[in-house]
């Protein structure tokens, strides 16, 4: 029952609406979606004293153990928002739904086309939430301009956009800008 957990985001309750079992993990889909800067912790309480079907079991049938308030790591990869140029045409800028840690990836993980030719990107800065692109050549009004960025590698890792927890950014498909 959903009812036997309980789940804090930034120190305010968030209820269960669902929970999956599927092996030794249980999933937990919550009412508010967690921001990464948040402070998780859960709990579960065995919902009856007995070995039933109304609590989480193992495979024998056996009742888990209750489970005090424990802090959850926040595995959430920062999400993608949108992107748009500066006014100077100078710059492709990537948001983010979060602050991303200061250390981005290398120019090379990015791919600008502006009116269909590729636009090399020089420089690949982090301010705030935001991924600021400077091009080689300035954007025209009139110009498509479409924006990639593939991940360096599988794993999180310093060479990748990423949050402050290290969770990297998932790779981007050729987006309009």
């Amino acid at each position: 029952a959903t009812t036997a957990f309980a789940v804090t985001t930034g120190g305010v309750s968030n209820s269960v609406t669902s929970a999956t079992v599927s092996g030794s993990t249980v999933e937990l889909t919550l009412t508010t979606t967690v921001k990464n800067d948040e402070a998780v912790t859960v709990a579960y309480t065995d919902p009856s004293v007995s070995d039933d079907a109304n609590a989480i079991q193992d495979t024998e049938g056996n009742d888990v153990v209750d489970l005090a308030a424990t802090s959850v790591t926040n595995n959430t990869p920062p999400t993608f928002t949108s992107a748009e140029t500066n006014t100077a045409g100078t710059k492709v800028i990537l948001t983010y739904n979060e602050a991303l840690s200061a250390t981005t990836a290398s120019t090379s993980a990015f791919a600008v086309t502006t009116g269909g030719v590729n636009n090399s990107v020089t420089a690949a800065t982090v301010s705030g939430s935001t991924v600021e692109l400077t091009l080689t050549t300035t954007v025209k009004n009139d110009e498509a301009v479409t924006v990639a960025y593939t991940d360096p590698s599988g794993s999180n890792d310093a060479n990748a956009i990423q949050d402050s927890a290290g969770n990297d950014a998932t790779t981007l498909g050729s987006t309009s800008v």
